[in-house]
């Protein structure tokens, strides 16, 4: 374990940095909050308040964060945000990223850092579609260009925010965010055992339209059952995601990417899609499938990546790179055979 400017950084998290493509030194700790003409508050409210209650976006600001990671919990996370009133064809402002644990101290950050950007695919869409109850799935979560994404510790549950410094050659803004942070996250966790649980497999209906919204599904990730996959003892990676009819519109991209990784590594790992709705050809009263609903997944998509012994070794919510499944493949594969 080493030590960084008064932060511990444990080994899992910088193996979780490189996996997600970030170098250590990219995780600044500082012991004083940040100063400069990119950090002026853009708040309303008496000089005194605490900028973190009566934080607001200004009326002519262009950019509004949101965050779009649901689950979260104390321990390592990797935080998803968009940017409504991103434009098409604006240049990408870069973001910096100061995280505050509110409950200790307002005024010195936890950590500084840069966040990155995953684009999304334009061309991405979603199908018109009901859901037969008030299920999780029917929550919208922003859609724009893309989510700029960061690496986080979360070190106690409570009240933490991320302080965003945002520029551009379009001008500079800095907003507020505020999220709770639970002592447990609702999916099963980065260390725990991935729950038996039986999923639908192709040998279970007659056709493939019926068990995934997938246009283009690849038929090997519909062999095995959960249980099956797990018993087997070698590693598995997971996705659960629902192409269709994905508010994020992250679904498609991400399980192209579960794809490639699938049948690179096919020899070594086995490979599962879960569709979150149990019956994707009737898209008028979707139902969550059993598996989904097993697993107790807040949002969709989700990946995760077993190794053989059935311990989840990564969790990925929502969007994520082809080059950060192989990375995290390749570690689990590598643990298993040395």
């Amino acid at each position: 374990m080493s030590i960084q400017r008064g932060i511990f950084v444990t080994s899992s998290v910088q193996r979780l940095l490189r996996i997600w493509g970030w170098p250590l030194a990219a995780l600044i700790t500082v012991g004083v909050a940040c100063g400069g003409p990119g950090n002026e508050q853009s708040t309303t409210g008496p000089p005194d308040a605490d900028a973190w209650t009566v934080a607001q976006r200004e009326e002519d600001a262009r950019w509004l964060p949101i965050l779009a990671t649901q689950d979260l919990a104390v321990g390592v996370k990797r935080i998803a945000f968009t940017l409504e009133g991103l434009s098409a064809n604006e240049e990408l402002p870069t973001v910096r990223v100061s995280l505050f644990e509110l409950d200790e101290d307002r005024e010195n950050p936890v950590s500084v850092q840069y966040a990155r950007f995953i684009s999304y695919d334009p061309s991405v869409g979603i199908v018109a579609h009901g859901h037969a109850n008030a299920s999780v799935s029917d929550r919208a979560l922003p859609v724009g260009r893309g989510v700029y994404v960061v690496p986080v510790r979360l070190s106690a549950a409570g009240l933490w925010g991320l302080l965003l410094d945002m520029s551009s050659d379009a001008g500079a803004e800095t907003v507020r965010l505020r999220f709770s942070v639970r002592e447990r996250q609702a999916a099963p966790r980065v260390g725990e055992r991935a729950p038996s649980v039986e999923s639908r497999t192709r040998g279970d209906v007659s056709a493939l339209v019926e068990l995934t919204s997938d246009p283009e599904p690849e038929p090997g990730l519909y062999v095995l059952s959960i249980a099956e996959a797990l018993a087997l003892e070698r590693p598995l990676l997971l996705a659960f995601a629902t192409p269709a009819f994905c508010h994020s519109r992250t679904c498609a991209p991400v399980l192209e990417a579960v794809k490639a990784v699938w049948r690179e590594f096919s020899t070594e790992i086995s490979g599962i899609h879960v569709e979150v709705f149990e019956n994707p050809d009737t898209p008028t009263r979707l139902v969550e499938a059993e598996a989904f609903v097993a697993w107790r997944l807040p949002s969709e998509p989700w990946v995760f990546v077993v190794d053989a012994e059935g311990v989840i070794r990564y969790a990925f919510e929502g969007a994520v790179t082809e080059e950060e499944l192989r990375s995290a493949v390749e570690w689990v594969v590598q643990e298993g055979s040395g």
